[in-house]
C-alpha cells in the first residue's frame, strides 16, 4: 500500500516512492497465485480491519528485485504512534528504514530509485490518516504529495470486490505540480479462506498527460491480516530521464 506496498510515499526518485504505502506500500489487478479451483465460494473477509492491522502493527520486507534493476531490499516500517503531520494535524506515524544492494553497474535510474532512503541509516516518516487508513499529505513545504478523497476501507470484502483510496498531486519538493495520479484497490479470488488485495498506483505527467509509471502491489489476506506478495512497477521514459521504459518486480520473502 500503500500499503506498498503499498507503496515518501509510493515512488522514489530521490525522494520519491512508488508503492504505499504502505503502505507502497500500502500497490496484477486480476491475476495472482492460489487455488484456482472453483468448487469453493469465494470466503468474504473483513479488508479495513487487515489493513488497519498492517499499517499500525508495522511491517517488514526482504524483496528480490529483479527485471530492468536487480538486486535485494530490505525495508522497515515500525508500529505507528500518534502524532502530527508538519502542518498539525492529527495522524498515525510510521517511521521507516530502507536499505538496498543493486547489482554492479546498475543503470542511473535504478541507483536513484533504489537509493536507501538517500543514504544508509536513513529514516523516512510516514503520515497515515487516523481515520481511513490511507496515505495523508505530510504538510511539508515545499510539498510532495498532496493526497486527496481519502476514502476508507470496507469491513466486508470478496472476490470481485473494487474501490478507490484516494488521488494525489506530487510536487516533487517544488511549487509546481508535476504528476497526479489515483490509488485504487481490487480483490481476486484465491484460496477458499484467503483473497488477494491489489493495489495500483497510477501517475499521469501533469504536464504533457502520459504515463509516468504504473506501481501494482499484489498482498494475501487471511484472518484478517495481510502479507505482501510482489509488486511489479512499469516506469515510462519520461520519468526515466530518457534512459527508456522499465519494468521491475519486487518478489517479497
Amino acid at each position: 500500500m500503500i500499503l506498498n506496498g503499498a507503496t515518501s510515499q509510493l515512488l522514489k526518485t530521490t525522494n520519491l516512492k512508488l508503492g504505499l504505502a504502505l503502505l507502497s506500500t500500502v500497490m496484477l489487478a486480476a491475476c495472482g497465485g492460489g487455488d484456482s479451483s472453483s468448487s469453493y465460494s469465494s470466503p468474504t473477509l473483513n479488508l479495513n480491519t487487515a489493513v488497519r492491522s498492517y499499517v499500525t502493527g508495522g511491517y517488514s520486507t526482504n524483496a528480490v528485485i529483479s527485471g530492468d534493476c536487480q538486486g535485494t531490499k530490505i525495508q522497515n516500517t515500525a508500529a505507528t504512534y500518534s502524532g502530527m503531520t508538519y502542518a498539525g494535524l492529527p495522524a498515525l506515524i510510521g517511521n521507516e528504514t530502507e536499505t538496498d544492494f543493486l547489482v554492479p553497474n546498475s543503470s542511473p535510474f535504478c541507483s536513484a530509485f533504489y537509493n536507501s532512503n538517500g543514504g544508509q541509516g536513513q529514516v523516512e516518516k510516514i503520515f497515515w490518516d487516523p481515520t481511513t487508513i490511507n496515505l495523508m499529505t505530510d504538510g511539508a513545504n515545499p510539498p510532495n504529495y498532496v493526497y486527496s478523497n481519502l476514502q476508507p476501507y470496507p469491513s466486508a470484502v470478496t472476490a470481485g470486490s473494487k474501490g478507490t483510496m484516494s488521488t494525489y498531486i506530487n510536487y516533487f519538493g517544488t511549487s509546481q505540480a508535476v504528476t497526479t495520479g489515483v490509488l485504487t484497490w481490487s480483490i481476486a479470488a484465491d484460496t477458499s479462506t484467503t483473497l488477494l488485495f491489489n493495489t495500483v498506483d497510477e501517475a499521469t505527467f501533469i504536464a504533457t498527460g502520459k504515463l509516468a509509471y504504473t506501481s501494482t502491489t499484489t498482498y494475501r489476506i487471511a484472518n484478517n491480516t495481510l502479507k505482501a506478495l510482489f509488486k511489479v512497477i512499469e516506469v515510462y521514459s519520461g520519468f526515466t530521464g530518457g534512459e527508456g521504459d522499465f519494468t521491475i518486480t519486487e518478489t517479497y520473502q
